[in-house]
């Protein structure tokens, strides 16, 4: 029998889990997550004109160059990007990682640029703006995250009642539950940066959590289908069926891994920070595997056990003799009326 299935490992495993949960509740709680630096607002400088230096690219290089010292001389610039539109004309835009320039920049700005000399200067048309970008903090997404989770956790439990068993749901209800609240205290605990991409985390391990459980559990439900299985303990049919779906679990997770990280690596190579959301996405598999294959077992372990105790007990009953005896008294009642 695996030694997880023991009452005293799963009374460690529930201590330790509700134990980083409560931390990671606290720090969450007074700290915060840790911002992401990369979600920080921002502002942009915009050097638009009609269209010409969408005709002429020496023209847009050269300005471009131009506008990104003067820029610079007073302000960091993260990114620059250059867009065209056929109503607006072209455009380049210079994202700042800090400060927000004034009215009497952008005006020095603009005078410097038509005072460049650059060829086709005078016929561009070019004008000077200053916007800002804004990132919604993820704690804006809570209550309509908590409510579509609650929702999916109700939905969860009837399916998994009405296509397994109830204590089969009741073991995947508590499984998703813990999954997201420790996936979410660990980030907090590790301070990994957290930005609007928790929101997203957080339902990523919903959903793996119901995957890897349901995988395990319609392995039960094929196993406790064979006479040979309900004449041993509950525990050792348990986990006799979590070995049997251990290589399909492992192969899902490490797929999953190996992906996240692949989707990591992508994001350096095209100059993405997706740095946060893989070590997320990664905890959040290690943590739906550890629920799949040793916390959830062992709870539905000690449901079946006093479950199948309950059904022994009715058995040992003999709902037959009394059944005949209420016949027999039914029947003797009757001739007595009719002797009467």
């Amino acid at each position: 029998m695996n030694k997880f299935m023991t009452k005293k490992s799963l009374l460690i495993s529930l201590i330790v889990s509700l134990a980083l949960i409560i931390a990671g509740a606290f720090i969450a709680g007074f700290l915060g997550f840790n911002p992401d630096s990369t979600t920080k607002d921002y502002a942009v400088i915009e050097v638009s004109d009609s269209g010409y230096m969408s005709l002429e690219e020496d023209f847009r290089n050269q300005l471009q160059d131009f506008c990104q010292k003067k820029i610079e001389a007073k302000y960091a610039v993260a990114d620059t990007k250059y867009s065209e539109s056929t109503s607006a004309g072209g455009s380049i835009e210079y994202v700042l990682t800090s400060g927000t320039p004034n009215n009497e920049f952008l005006l020095s700005l603009r005078t410097s640029i038509d005072e460049s000399g650059i060829e086709g200067i005078e016929t561009a048309g070019v004008s000077v703006s200053l916007h800002f970008v804004e990132n919604h903090a993820f704690t804006e997404y809570i209550w309509r995250t908590a409510i579509g989770m609650g929702v999916a956790l109700v939905l969860l439990f009837v399916y998994v009642a009405i296509r397994f068993k109830v204590g089969m749901g009741v073991s995947a209800l508590i499984a998703a539950i813990h999954d997201v609240l420790l996936t979410l205290a660990v980030i907090a605990l590790l301070r990994i940066p957290a930005g609007i991409a928790l929101i997203g985390v957080a339902a990523f391990s919903l959903l793996l959590s119901i995957v890897l459980n349901l995988i395990v559990f319609g392995r039960m439900r094929a196993d406790f289908r064979a006479d040979e299985k309900n004449a041993i303990p509950a525990k050792e049919a348990v986990s006799g069926s979590v070995s049997a779906s251990l290589k399909n679990v492992l192969t899902v997770s490490i797929a999953l891994a190996a992906a996240i990280v692949l989707f990591g690596v992508i994001g350096a190579i095209i100059g993405m920070d997706l740095l946060t959301i893989m070590l997320c996405a990664l905890m959040s598999v290690v943590v739906s595997t550890y629920s799949s294959l040793i916390l959830t077992p062992a709870i539905y372990a000690r449901m079946k056990e006093k479950s199948d105790a309950n059904k022994a007990e009715k058995a040992k009953y003999n709902y037959s003799s009394d059944k005949k005896l209420e016949k027999e008294e039914k029947s003797s009642a009757k001739k007595v009326a009719e002797e009467v």
